[in-house]
């Protein structure tokens, strides 16, 4: 009953539980919904915390269940992402670099202050390249005993002279206290580059500068993911990082998990080609219809006209390049061997032109390095994906795709924005944050299904839709 009324309400746009629960007292529709329970603002908060765990339970059935109902292609899924500000103070950033450059000048005065207490009273503390607090806290601990065998007293405050050995102490409390917040918040970001302090699963992202976000600065944001099959969202996911390459592998097996397959056709925009992803998709039988990188500048007009670069040049029936000169790149010097980050090893061959580029009229625009000369990479198994790609988006079929894309998955991002006002997260915390977007999707879905039996009922008006 609870979770009827609050999609009820995402679906009108209401995401606050007290206008929830006040709308429960007041709204005819919310009472017939609650048979005139009027749950309390208490009530509902409860029930989301329950509903932090079977969320993706509930999401996928009411989703599939409208798809099959309007009769959607579930397996053409169109894909894209965008960042939504998170609930935390923008000015609480936390960056992984920041901390390990801090930590590196650290470690120097570090080693510093061990050398001198050393020389200065014959110890033998060891220093090397990097510390951690425990061994801060060792040095502590001991000069602290050191001031309890010798009587030592302990002064703070001003007007009072310390005694050497709480000089020591005081300053690597100071270190230890540094290394103690440095590891714990290196320990909060993990994998990421970056963190917030109000909320520590959020992740510093550049926003865009468009109507939903007047600035262009990096702000605590979440990466949500969601595909779209004819304008029903049937998968949807919260991500901490900012790219939308890495997100798209474990989007895919998500939607495997909850329904048995893979769709066969999964189009997005170049931000999602990669060579793992395209591996991916070869594995699993999925056709090749994200762009790569270089897709749109391959089919810009403006682009084609730089002559000078490989990505415009001519090839020979082996597969070579000929640069504007006429010259065959055909001279293989060596294999360049690169893992991705999806674990893949990726070979690419390495091969110039036979006389170096001596003697060639277009040297000074061709070469950056005037000493040097130009080479080409050749990735055979990167030239195949490409390939596919472009057989694949360049088809009649293709083309309503990507127009497809454009339309149903901005759309469905442009209606939670825009109409439903959702712009930035009220909850914290990644599974909070996860409910609320999925909450926001099936407030979506049910509303384009609603609106989808309102017009088969006006087609139809004397039959009855169950």
């Amino acid at each position: 009953m609870l979770l009827k009324a609050m999609l009820f309400g995402y679906m009108n746009g209401v995401q606050s539980l007290k206008e929830l629960s006040q709308l429960c007292r007041t709204d005819l529709r919310y009472l017939y919904l609650t048979e005139e329970e009027k749950p309390s603002n208490m009530a509902f908060s409860r029930m989301t915390e329950e509903l932090t765990e079977t969320i993706d339970k509930v999401f996928f059935e009411i989703s599939g269940m409208i798809a099959e109902d309007l009769g959607c292609n579930t397996n053409v899924h169109y894909i894209d992402g965008t960042k939504i500000e998170a609930n935390a103070n923008r000015n609480t950033f936390v960056y992984k670099k920041r901390i390990l450059n801090a930590w590196d000048r650290l470690t120097f005065t570090i080693t510093e202050s061990i050398c001198q207490l050393n020389q200065k009273y014959g110890y033998s503390y060891r220093y090397g390249r990097r510390y951690c607090a425990n061994d801060m806290w060792n040095i502590c601990q001991y000069l602290m005993e050191v001031m309890v065998h010798e009587n030592i007293e302990i002064i703070y405050g001003k007007g009072h002279h310390k005694n050497e050995f709480q000089v020591w102490y005081d300053r690597f409390l100071q270190y230890a206290v540094k290394l103690d917040e440095y590891e714990y918040w290196l320990e909060i970001i993990g994998d990421r580059n970056s963190c917030s302090k109000t909320d520590h699963d959020a992740t510093m992202m550049a926003t865009k500068w468009d109507y939903y976000n007047q600035s262009g600065v990096t702000r605590a944001c979440y990466n949500c993911q969601i595909a779209v099959s004819d304008g029903i969202i049937v998968n949807s996911e919260v991500f901490q990082t900012p790219g939308d390459i890495l997100t798209y592998q474990p989007f895919m097996e998500r939607y495997y998990r909850h329904t048995g397959k893979y769709p066969e056709y999964p189009v997005a925009d170049a931000g999602y080609g990669s060579y793992d992803n395209y591996m991916f998709n070869v594995l699993h039988k999925c056709h090749l219809t994200m762009k790569y990188n270089m897709y749109g500048k391959e089919h810009d007009k403006k682009f084609q006209k730089r002559r000078f670069s490989s990505y415009n040049w001519k090839k020979s029936e082996e597969g070579h390049v000929i640069c504007p000169d006429g010259r065959v790149f055909d001279q293989y010097e060596r294999d360049i061997y690169q893992n991705t980050p999806g674990g893949n090893l990726s070979i690419g061959q390495l091969y110039y032109e036979q006389r170096k580029c001596e003697g060639c009229p277009f040297r000074k625009e061709c070469l950056q390095n005037q000493d040097g000369y130009r080479h080409y990479t050749r990735n055979a198994v990167r030239d195949e994906f490409w390939k596919t790609v472009n057989e694949e988006l360049g088809t009649e079929e293709g083309v309503e795709l990507k127009i497809q894309r454009s339309i149903q998955v901005e759309g469905a991002f442009g209606v939670i924005k825009q109409d439903f006002g959702f712009t930035r997260f009220h909850r914290k915390g990644l599974k909070n944050v996860k409910m609320e977007f999925l909450l926001v999707c099936l407030g979506y879905n049910l509303k384009k299904y609603h609106l989808s039996r309102i017009r088969r009922m006006k087609k139809n008006p004397s039959g009855l839709l169950s």
